[in-house]
């Protein structure tokens, strides 16, 4: 995402509000600090491979291994191709205000070795709702995020001009609301017992190096929400209870539910 002169001072350090009981600073994109309750998320380098030999990577190049790896089920193979920074990062909710493309690689702190551009984290853990029902997600990336359960495309909210046309996968509902420079996709309606777990895969990234944002938020059937410009305030998608700063700015991030569910994380 080209940069822009949009800076956000509150926003900067959203997560830098709380330290860890080791003392360690937490990022928007997760806590160095273990934590089973979390889903654990690694960073990779799609410019260059684990012994650190530059490879070629392009915007088309970058679409259509975001393709490849979507469609063929998130086979993490596709992304160990490129390097892959040995130390994780661990997150209970994804909710990114736009912000520099380079805080990805500061907080993984590899900015020394890793570009802000042509990268993508992969999230992912076990998780289970808080109650039955039915459940749909709604996310915004700039460049990307795509949601899988149980390795089944769910959500696709990437960028409009990354194309995945071996994924296939459309949105059934219009945009929602603003969220940076996009709007809110709602992804496909799941049915879950609160007693079931399944496989839970996010995946966020970033071509050109200037902006980026991303955020997932969480919807129940049946549930009422409030209306913002005639779409519903969503909760974030939590497995732990935060209190997240709220967006003053629709360029920065959506408006949303600051109670909302919070699901389970399995250790």
């Amino acid at each position: 995402m080209r940069l822009n002169h949009l800076f956000f001072g509150a926003f900067a350090l959203l997560l830098a509000l709380h330290k860890t009981s080791a003392g360690e600073v937490p990022t928007e994109y997760g806590s160095a600090e273990y934590n089973p309750h979390a889903l654990i998320g690694i960073l990779y380098d799609l410019k260059q491979d684990q012994t650190h030999h530059p490879l070629p990577m392009n915007i088309p190049a970058y679409n259509e291994l975001i393709d490849e790896f979507l469609s063929k089920n998130w086979d993490e193979g596709v992304l160990n191709r490129f390097y892959r920074v040995s130390h994780p990062l661990y997150t209970t909710q994804i909710f990114i205000p736009l912000m520099s493309a380079g805080g990805a690689p500061a907080a993984f702190k590899v900015q020394k070795i890793v570009k802000p551009m042509f990268w993508v984290i992969h999230y992912k853990g076990q998780v289970s709702p808080p109650s039955s029902g039915e459940w749909r997600f709604w996310g915004w990336g700039e460049e990307v995020c795509s949601v899988a359960v149980n390795g089944k495309n769910v959500l696709l909210a990437n960028w409009p001009e990354i194309k995945t046309p071996t994924v296939g996968w459309k949105s059934k509902r219009p945009p929602g609301q603003r969220a940076a420079n996009g709007h809110l996709v709602a992804g496909d309606w799941f049915k879950l017992k609160a007693d079931d777990i399944v496989d839970l895969d996010v995946i966020i990234g970033e071509r050109g190096g200037g902006v980026f944002a991303s955020f997932l938020m969480i919807e129940k059937r049946g549930d009422n929400y409030e209306t913002f410009e005639g779409n519903p305030v969503l909760p974030i998608f939590q497995l732990a209870r935060f209190n997240t700063p709220v967006p003053n700015n629709p360029k920065v991030a959506p408006k949303f539910a600051p109670i909302g569910p919070v699901w389970n994380a399995i250790p």
